[in-house]
Protein backbone atom coordinates (compact mmCIF):
# COMPACT_ATOMS: atom_id res chain seq x y z
CA UNK A 1 0.00 0.00 0.00
CA UNK A 2 1.69 3.48 -1.09
CA UNK A 3 0.39 6.52 1.04
CA UNK A 4 0.09 10.06 -0.48
CA UNK A 5 1.34 13.28 0.52
CA UNK A 6 2.13 16.84 -1.13
CA UNK A 7 5.25 18.08 -0.16
CA UNK A 8 6.88 21.64 -0.83
CA UNK A 9 10.80 22.26 -0.36
CA UNK A 10 12.86 25.12 -1.45
CA UNK A 11 15.04 24.43 -4.79
CA UNK A 12 18.19 24.63 -2.96
CA UNK A 13 21.19 22.35 -3.03
CA UNK A 14 20.88 22.07 0.83
CA UNK A 15 16.97 20.29 0.46
CA UNK A 16 18.66 17.44 -2.71
CA UNK A 17 18.95 14.95 0.43
CA UNK A 18 15.23 15.25 1.03
CA UNK A 19 13.66 15.33 -2.35
CA UNK A 20 16.18 12.54 -3.00
CA UNK A 21 14.70 10.22 -0.33
CA UNK A 22 11.44 11.20 -1.01
CA UNK A 23 11.54 10.03 -5.12
CA UNK A 24 12.99 6.96 -3.82
CA UNK A 25 10.95 6.25 -1.18
CA UNK A 26 9.19 3.01 -0.90
CA UNK A 27 5.90 3.11 0.60
CA UNK A 28 5.44 6.68 -0.12
CA UNK A 29 4.08 8.25 -3.28
CA UNK A 30 5.28 12.21 -2.14
CA UNK A 31 4.01 14.84 -4.98
CA UNK A 32 7.21 17.29 -4.20
CA UNK A 33 6.95 20.63 -5.44
CA UNK A 34 10.13 23.08 -5.70
CA UNK A 35 9.03 26.45 -4.71
CA UNK A 36 10.49 29.79 -3.20
CA UNK A 37 10.85 29.93 0.43
CA UNK A 38 7.56 32.60 0.02
CA UNK A 39 5.70 29.76 -1.74
CA UNK A 40 6.54 27.24 0.41
CA UNK A 41 4.75 28.74 2.91
CA UNK A 42 1.81 30.14 0.72
CA UNK A 43 1.38 26.62 -0.06
CA UNK A 44 0.40 25.38 3.19
CA UNK A 45 -1.52 28.28 4.32
CA UNK A 46 -3.73 27.43 1.24
CA UNK A 47 -3.36 24.00 1.93
CA UNK A 48 -1.91 22.92 -1.40
CA UNK A 49 0.85 20.93 0.72
CA UNK A 50 0.21 18.64 3.59
CA UNK A 51 4.44 18.93 4.43
CA UNK A 52 6.90 21.78 4.03
CA UNK A 53 10.78 22.31 4.77
CA UNK A 54 10.94 25.82 5.16
CA UNK A 55 12.74 28.55 6.80
CA UNK A 56 12.55 27.98 10.92
CA UNK A 57 12.22 31.56 11.28
CA UNK A 58 8.86 31.23 9.00
CA UNK A 59 7.44 28.06 10.44
CA UNK A 60 6.67 29.45 13.76
CA UNK A 61 4.08 31.92 11.93
CA UNK A 62 2.29 29.41 10.27
CA UNK A 63 -0.49 28.10 12.22
CA UNK A 64 -1.95 24.92 12.30
CA UNK A 65 1.89 23.15 11.69
CA UNK A 66 4.09 21.18 13.89
CA UNK A 67 7.60 20.29 13.60
CA UNK A 68 7.56 16.72 12.41
CA UNK A 69 10.89 15.17 12.18
CA UNK A 70 14.10 14.78 13.24
CA UNK A 71 15.36 16.05 9.97
CA UNK A 72 16.71 19.87 9.75
CA UNK A 73 19.13 22.30 8.18
CA UNK A 74 21.25 23.76 10.40
CA UNK A 75 24.65 24.96 9.88
CA UNK A 76 27.93 21.82 10.72
CA UNK A 77 30.41 24.35 12.15
CA UNK A 78 30.34 26.96 15.23
CA UNK A 79 29.04 30.62 14.22
CA UNK A 80 26.79 29.80 11.44
CA UNK A 81 27.43 29.04 7.99
CA UNK A 82 26.98 32.59 5.70
CA UNK A 83 26.24 30.38 2.05
CA UNK A 84 23.79 28.38 4.05
CA UNK A 85 22.13 31.32 5.91
CA UNK A 86 21.72 32.86 2.52
CA UNK A 87 20.26 29.97 1.10
CA UNK A 88 17.82 29.93 3.57
CA UNK A 89 16.87 33.41 4.01
CA UNK A 90 17.77 33.55 7.65
CA UNK A 91 20.31 35.34 9.86
CA UNK A 92 23.66 33.22 10.32
CA UNK A 93 23.25 33.24 14.03
CA UNK A 94 20.65 31.16 13.71
CA UNK A 95 20.74 27.74 15.12
CA UNK A 96 18.33 26.08 13.12
CA UNK A 97 17.49 27.22 9.11
CA UNK A 98 14.96 25.01 8.10
CA UNK A 99 12.62 22.24 9.34
CA UNK A 100 10.44 19.89 8.45
CA UNK A 101 6.66 21.00 9.33
CA UNK A 102 3.60 19.06 8.55
CA UNK A 103 -0.43 20.13 8.95
CA UNK A 104 -1.71 19.04 12.07
CA UNK A 105 -4.01 15.87 10.67
CA UNK A 106 -1.09 14.20 8.50
CA UNK A 107 -1.10 10.94 9.95
CA UNK A 108 1.60 9.31 12.15
CA UNK A 109 2.17 6.48 9.09
CA UNK A 110 2.69 8.98 6.53
CA UNK A 111 5.31 10.88 8.76
CA UNK A 112 7.00 7.61 9.60
CA UNK A 113 7.77 6.87 6.11
CA UNK A 114 8.60 10.80 5.45
CA UNK A 115 11.23 10.12 8.43
CA UNK A 116 12.60 6.87 6.97
CA UNK A 117 13.13 8.47 3.44
CA UNK A 118 14.65 11.31 4.94
CA UNK A 119 16.96 9.26 6.50
CA UNK A 120 17.66 7.36 3.43
CA UNK A 121 18.35 11.00 1.92
CA UNK A 122 20.95 11.79 3.85
CA UNK A 123 22.43 8.34 4.27
CA UNK A 124 22.76 8.43 0.10
CA UNK A 125 24.38 12.02 -0.79
CA UNK A 126 26.11 11.06 -3.32
CA UNK A 127 23.32 9.77 -4.84
CA UNK A 128 21.19 12.16 -4.31
CA UNK A 129 23.50 14.38 -5.97
CA UNK A 130 23.91 11.84 -9.03
CA UNK A 131 20.14 12.01 -9.08
CA UNK A 132 20.59 16.10 -10.06
CA UNK A 133 22.89 16.13 -12.43
CA UNK A 134 25.23 13.60 -15.18
CA UNK A 135 28.10 14.22 -13.24
CA UNK A 136 27.86 15.78 -9.92
CA UNK A 137 30.21 18.54 -8.57
CA UNK A 138 32.80 17.10 -5.39
CA UNK A 139 31.81 21.24 -4.03
CA UNK A 140 28.20 20.12 -3.72
CA UNK A 141 29.10 17.25 -2.11
CA UNK A 142 31.98 18.30 -0.11
CA UNK A 143 29.34 21.62 1.18
CA UNK A 144 26.53 18.93 1.67
CA UNK A 145 28.89 17.35 3.93
CA UNK A 146 30.72 19.47 5.81
CA UNK A 147 28.36 22.73 5.82
CA UNK A 148 24.94 21.11 6.38
CA UNK A 149 24.26 19.50 9.70
CA UNK A 150 20.59 17.68 9.15
CA UNK A 151 20.12 16.18 12.56
CA UNK A 152 17.23 18.22 14.80
CA UNK A 153 18.51 16.87 18.13
CA UNK A 154 17.48 18.17 21.57
CA UNK A 155 20.50 20.26 21.80
CA UNK A 156 19.01 22.35 18.44
CA UNK A 157 15.32 22.10 19.55
CA UNK A 158 16.20 23.96 22.66
CA UNK A 159 18.54 26.47 20.57
CA UNK A 160 15.87 26.71 18.20
CA UNK A 161 12.85 27.52 20.81
CA UNK A 162 15.04 29.99 22.89
CA UNK A 163 16.07 31.68 19.30
CA UNK A 164 11.81 32.27 18.34
CA UNK A 165 11.35 33.49 21.89
CA UNK A 166 14.01 36.45 21.24
CA UNK A 167 12.41 37.14 17.64
CA UNK A 168 9.00 37.21 19.64
CA UNK A 169 10.31 39.64 22.15
CA UNK A 170 12.22 41.57 19.56
CA UNK A 171 9.19 41.55 17.49
CA UNK A 172 6.23 42.52 20.79
CA UNK A 173 9.04 45.67 21.15
CA UNK A 174 9.28 47.19 17.77
CA UNK A 175 5.30 46.93 17.46
CA UNK A 176 4.04 47.74 20.81
CA UNK A 177 0.59 48.14 19.86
Amino acid sequence: MSLSVKIAAPATLSAVPLVYGLRVAERLTAEVALLSHNEIADALREGRADVALLASDVARTIEGVKIVTDFCVAPAEKGGSLSLADEWGVAPDAPVYGVLVARENTSLEVLDEIEKALTNGVERIYEALLSQAECPKIEDYNYLTTTVDYLFDLKKHTALEAHWKKLKKAASHANPG
